[in-house]
């Protein structure tokens, strides 16, 4: 099996070693070409300017002394010293050469116009030689023609090198694109295969698998952080689930546990009326509690589902203010003095869930504070951030259990002699990572210290439509 795996690894990086290495071929291919065609154009363009003003000097020759002027010229353009070699023709109408360099007139140049040949040219030395010319032929009057050119041996030249770089860049091109695309592709393929088998573990109920970050900072190492991120939630969602479920079963087996002993003991005491009442009175307490628990669970699985679609415009503030008044009373009764100061906030996000998040915040310090004791409720912002921070004086919470607190169903007290459910904090949790916001837990001295902050809301601090 290990060895089919591997070969079927080996066949899939030669595939794309072999389609790196056309892509870089085609790549080669064309940008050689474009080059040599500038050039070669270039090159073109130049001789062409050449023989045009060479023409045009003879040309200009004939208009003033017709055929024995443009004879001349020619015969004392042939005897100057230049940089260009310039090729000269006159000849009578039945082709027949009158002057100039060449020792005929070429049988493929009929019409006027640029032409490129191979003719027999004479040297200085007197004896002809085959060359390649590129000429301009111009009908004169009478039915003479001349024909002026130069050589056009540069681009010969050019096509001949771009052949051979074209062949020898294809042939190191093809070698460097097998050996680095294989590289590259088994770098790929060593990379899915990790994955693959960490997600085979992870599957398999090894929540604790990640995949290895190599520290580079490429495309592999995003995706691996990213592939470990996704693993981190999935072991979060099912520890939290594993918690949930246990937290659940021992809150709700408790009342009816106590629901199912009390009509026992009624049945078998033959019980009155009136102990009957009891009876119904406790049990129905006992279910109210275990339908505030429900209800709690569907409010925290509702939190978890809130996603960005559905968020609106709120007035955080007034999110707070409410919440504030509506536990002023609860702080009152108890002994417990409530201190608020809040600043204008205005950001997207969903009001019943930010309102649950400051309810629960409330909720539980006042519940934790002693008589006498204070609970400040403070909310800031700034250009880019809001901060909901909730401090009181109570016992607080230990830095070693503040990870635990925030689990679904966690109690810190494991007698779980405190009225509650340990789905406060999980709320607020689930609402600060709902809206991208960072919850901590800190010291008061004495007391605890919750802070939500909320990053690119949106936050005004002043007025606020």
């Amino acid at each position: 099996m290990r060895s089919e795996t591997g070969s079927l690894a080996r066949s899939a990086a030669l595939r794309g070693a072999l389609w790196i290495t056309l892509i870089a071929l085609i790549t080669t291919g064309a940008a050689l070409t474009l080059q040599y065609v500038g050039t070669a154009r270039l090159i073109e363009a130049r001789q062409h300017a050449l023989v045009d003003d060479e023409a045009t000097a003879l040309l200009g020759r004939y208009r003033d002394g017709g055929v024995l002027g443009v004879a001349g010229a020619i015969e004392r353009a042939q005897k100057l010293p230049r940089i260009n070699e310039f090729f000269y023709l006159l000849a009578d109408p039945a082709g027949t050469p009158l002057a100039g360099n060449l020792v005929a007139w070429p049988a493929n140049v009929e019409e006027p116009g640029y032409h490129t040949f191979t003719t027999e040219v004479v040297s200085t030395g007197g004896q002809p030689r085959q060359r390649r010319v590129e000429a301009r032929a111009v009908l004169l009057e009478g039915g003479f023609r001349l024909l002026v050119g130069s050589l056009s041996d540069e681009q010969w030249v050019l096509r001949e090198r771009y052949v051979s770089s074209i062949l020898w860049s294809f042939l190191a091109t093809g070698v460097l694109g097998l050996l680095l695309g294989f590289w590259y592709s088994r770098r790929g393929l060593a990379f899915l295969a990790a994955a693959t088998a960490t997600g085979e573990r992870f599957l398999a109920g090894r929540l604790e698998e990640r995949l290895p970050v190599s520290g580079v900072g490429d495309e592999y190492d995003r995706l691996a952080e990213t592939i470990n991120r996704s693993f981190e939630e999935v072991e979060r969602l099912v520890s939290s689930l594993r918690a949930a479920t246990d937290g659940l079963a021992h809150d709700l087996k408790t009342p009816l546990t106590r629901i199912r002993a009390r009509l026992e003991l009624a049945q078998i005491e033959n019980a009155t009326t009136g102990r009957l009442r009891e009876v119904v009175t406790e049990s129905r307490q006992d279910l109210d509690g275990m339908l505030r628990l429900i209800e709690k669970v569907l409010t925290l699985a509702r939190a978890e589902e809130t996603g960005g679609a559905s968020f609106e415009w709120v007035r955080l503030d007034t999110i707070v203010a409410e919440a504030v008044e509506l536990f002023e009373p609860v702080a009152e009764d108890k002994g417990v003095r409530l201190l608020a100061q809040i600043n204008p906030v205005r950001m997207m996000g969903s009001p019943t869930l930010l309102a649950q998040a400051a309810t629960n915040l409330l909720d539980n310090a006042i519940k934790y504070t002693p008589v006498g004791g204070e609970v400040r409720i403070s909310l800031e912002s700034g250009e880019e951030f809001a901060r909901l921070t909730v401090a009181d004086t109570g016992p607080g919470i230990p830095a070693e259990l503040r990870e635990k607190a925030l689990l679904r169903f966690a109690r810190l007290d494991a007698s779980r002699s405190q009225p509650g459910s340990g789905l406060g904090l999980s709320i607020v949790s689930a609402a600060a990572r709902v809206h991208r916001g960072m919850l901590t837990l800190s010291a008061g001295n004495p007391g605890l210290v919750v802070e939500i902050s909320f990053k690119s809301v949106a936050a005004k601090a002043a007025s606020v439509d």
